[in-house]
């Protein structure tokens, strides 16, 4: 049964880290797409693809934590007791990010806009940042029942290594989406505008990769 469940939640993750991903990466891209004149266009497809779903990709997170508490409490005890800064800063983050999309399109002041989409656009890199450390440093071996709260769980190469490909790789699949969603609604110009950047993401992981097997050599 155990298995199971296991299963259950990695089949989970996956689906938030593909979900979720790309709704991270379109704030990625939304951060990088430029002033007000020339980031108009990006930002608008931005907005119309990913209204319809950016809340509800928060469902998988939301059903990953309800398997781990029940099915495997004493790992979620371990993990939230050493992790729990991180955890509470990307928490923080999916907030930031929600208020500051959900804020931007009714508003009519520019100054305003531009608070809010900058709320939007950073909390969508330092979500799957702290997010990717979590990670790293469950992978690494560094969380154990009893392990206490410290940096050192979080803040070592590892888990800054894996933060980084989080967010290149969010980057990746944002991009290749909204390529997809520019060509179904003819946006023909944007199409090749995030065909471009899917290709840099894609480069920056596969560096990242590479670099991560030296970083990563005394943790295997």
């Amino acid at each position: 049964m155990a298995d199971l469940i296991a299963w259950v939640m990695v089949l989970a993750i996956a689906a938030y880290a593909c979900a979720g991903g790309t709704d991270y990466g379109a704030g990625f891209w939304d951060l990088l797409a430029g002033g007000a004149e020339r980031g108009k266009r990006p930002r608008w497809l931005i907005d119309h693809a990913m209204a319809p779903v950016w809340e509800v990709n928060n469902v998988w997170l939301i059903f990953i934590l309800v398997i781990m508490w029940t099915g495997f409490p004493t790992m979620f005890q371990a993990v939230f007791s050493a992790m729990w800064l991180p955890l509470a800063l990307a928490a923080v983050g999916l907030v930031l990010r929600g208020a500051g999309f959900a804020l931007r399109k009714p508003t009519r002041r520019l100054s305003r806009q531009r608070i809010y989409g900058a709320a939007f656009a950073i909390s969508s890199l330092l979500t799957p940042f702290f997010l990717g450390a979590v990670l790293g440093g469950i992978a690494s071996g560094r969380v154990e029942v009893g392990t206490p709260a410290s940096a050192d769980a979080w803040a070592n190469g590892t888990s800054v290594l894996v933060g980084l490909l989080a967010i290149a790789a969010t980057a990746f699949l944002g991009a290749v989406f909204l390529c997809s969603d520019a060509l179904r609604f003819g946006a023909d110009d944007l199409v090749d505008h995030f065909r471009l950047r899917a290709l840099i993401a894609f480069a920056a992981v596969v560096v990242l990769a590479l670099i991560g097997l030296p970083v990563t050599h005394d943790d295997a």
